[in-house]
């Protein structure tokens, strides 16, 4: 793949056909001939937020670095035509690992004016046309170590411009960048593993793009089948944050347009915190003549960001109650770390109801709420709420995400059983994830909330789920210490999913069970 160096990018590529090196001048023709093609890459910009000036440059790795080449009136081989013999993603390999290589492929004239196309890196398995190329651009990438630009290389797709060619003319490929990086220098203090960034709109994506479209100067037209609205870059190795030599983390994201406001995320020490940041300006505009917040194709912005500064946070109140909550990102999602604990009104246990609102504090017998919440286990644990009451008299929603804010605070949603199973995917499975979820630590040894083993707890995605038992069908409490079980949003016949977690098991299980039970509640951020 491509590897990248900190200084201003020109690329410029020799890509020869049928041979190993570089010619003088074109093959002969007009038809039949192989065709020699030359190319370059756009001059990339870079473009500074806060500091920094650098740019980058492109360099090919010989004998592995592909490009893949249109032309409907060019040929595969010598012989035939055209439609049997089609020019269509025909491969081309570097040579040499350089910034300037030449490129091995085969490819003849045919007869009248040629079109080619071409981009990068290519797609082996394509046998489609070029106006549905596939592209794709992670939400999840992984760069090695801090200061590393290797996985960049393979995110940075590119699409030639479009070229008509009269045989035996030169074939001069100018190649554009089709997404945009971005660069945060980090100073301050931690071990840090993760760098987030989520918009209001896609960042990343899946779908295919039309290689016979002249190239914007602000972004590609992508049909898209898939989108996510934010892009987390995870360290496969720990590095130590320093007060005063940053470094460096690279992201790849669309260019497109974005509110004025983004969010940035940092986990060091295990711990996500958040701070908002003002987007960048694209002067260009994406309607023409307008200022408007976004990023532009091709450019490189530069983001310094110090953890020590004021600003970050990895909390937020309800307005309600003045209940403060912690959350954190896992995954795509951005998950409340604790129980819900909105009490509006409390109920004994044995005043239960399939369809009205009722909420439950365990072990508590009385309809004060006062003194309901000055008792360990609603300090602790939470809030027990049977489904309508975590619902807040919305309907049943299957929907990722669930669009039910029921119990849930402005801004957050009471999770779909689709959302659950999208937790449980990220963290491998549900045979593991509840170890990865489970808070740390027993009571026999205290150093935790959990009955002895607490197996496979590890706490790893920050979940920190707890065993604060449910209020049962026959109206009792059962299960403090040992279990915990989360409602979902989700109608299963008469019941409703829920997700579960034990003492003596490291799996989450999933089931349906009555409404008139009371269950924990986490919310999701919307």
């Amino acid at each position: 793949m491509k590897t990248l160096k900190n200084t201003s990018i020109f690329l410029f590529l020799a890509m020869i056909l049928c041979t190993c090196m570089p010619q003088e001048g074109p093959d002969p023709g007009p038809t039949g001939g192989s065709i020699t093609i030359t190319g370059q890459t756009e001059t990339q910009g870079t473009k500074t937020i806060l500091s920094g000036t650098e740019g980058l440059e492109t360099h090919w790795v010989g004998g592995s670095d592909q490009i893949g080449i249109f032309s409907p009136e060019a040929k595969a081989t010598s012989d035939g035509t055209p439609e049997v013999n089609p020019a269509k993603n025909l491969a081309f390999t570097a040579l040499a690992s350089a910034k300037s290589s030449g490129f091995n492929g085969t490819m003849f004239w045919g007869t009248g004016d040629h079109h080619f196309y071409a981009y990068y890196p290519r797609n082996s398995g394509f046998t489609g046309e070029r106006t549905a190329v596939p592209v794709s651009l992670p939400w999840e990438q992984t760069q090695s170590a801090a200061g590393n630009t290797t996985h960049i290389g393979a995110l940075d797709f590119m699409v030639a411009t479009p070229l008509t060619v009269t045989p035996p003319g030169a074939v001069n490929f100018t190649f554009n960048h089709v997404f945009t990086m971005i660069e945060f220098r980090i100073v301050g203090s931690g071990s840090l593993t993760q760098v987030s960034l989520s918009g209001a709109y896609p960042l990343a994506c899946e779908g295919t793009i039309d290689l016979t479209q002249d190239p914007d100067i602000n972004f590609y037209n992508i049909t898209t089948s898939g989108t996510t609205n934010n892009v987390t870059v995870t360290l496969d190795t720990p590095v130590a944050l320093d007060p005063t030599v940053p470094v460096s983390v690279y992201m790849m994201v669309l260019p497109g347009i974005q509110e004025t406001i983004m969010r940035i995320s940092l986990t060091t020490e295990g711990i996500w915190k958040e701070m908002d940041k003002e987007t960048p300006d694209v002067i260009d505009g994406f309607t023409r003549g307008l200022v408007e917040p976004g990023f532009a194709r091709g450019k490189k912005y530069v983001v310094s960001l110090d953890t020590e500064d004021e600003g970050w946070g990895n909390e937020f109140t309800d307005s309600r109650d003045t209940n403060t909550y912690s959350y954190r990102l896992i995954g795509t999602q951005v998950w409340m770390t604790e129980n819900l604990a909105y009490l509006p009104s409390v109920h004994a246990p044995d005043l239960g109801s399939d369809s009205s609102p009722r909420y439950y504090v365990y072990n508590y017998e009385r309809d004060n709420i006062i003194n309901a919440k000055i008792t360990v286990e609603y300090i602790l644990y939470g809030v027990l709420y049977n489904w309508p009451a975590a619902m807040g008299g919305s309907t049943s929603s299957s929907a990722n995400p669930s669009g039910v804010q029921g119990a849930c605070p402005d801004g957050w949603h009471l999770p779909s059983d689709a959302e659950w199973t999208t937790l449980t995917d990220y963290l491998g499975g549900t045979s593991v994830a509840g170890g990865k979820m489970k808070a740390t630590g027993t009571l026999d040894a205290t150093t935790g909330l959990w009955e002895e083993p607490n197996t496979g707890a590890t706490n790893t995605s920050g979940f920190t789920a707890l065993p604060g038992g449910y209020r049962t069908s026959i109206g009792t409490f059962y299960g403090i210490g040992s279990t915990g079980h989360w409602w979902s949003s989700t109608e299963r016949d008469t019941d409703a999913w829920y997700r579960s977690m034990a003492y003596n098991y490291s799996d989450v299980g999933r089931g349906g069970t009555g409404k008139g039970y009371g269950f924990s509640v986490r919310c999701l951020r919307d």
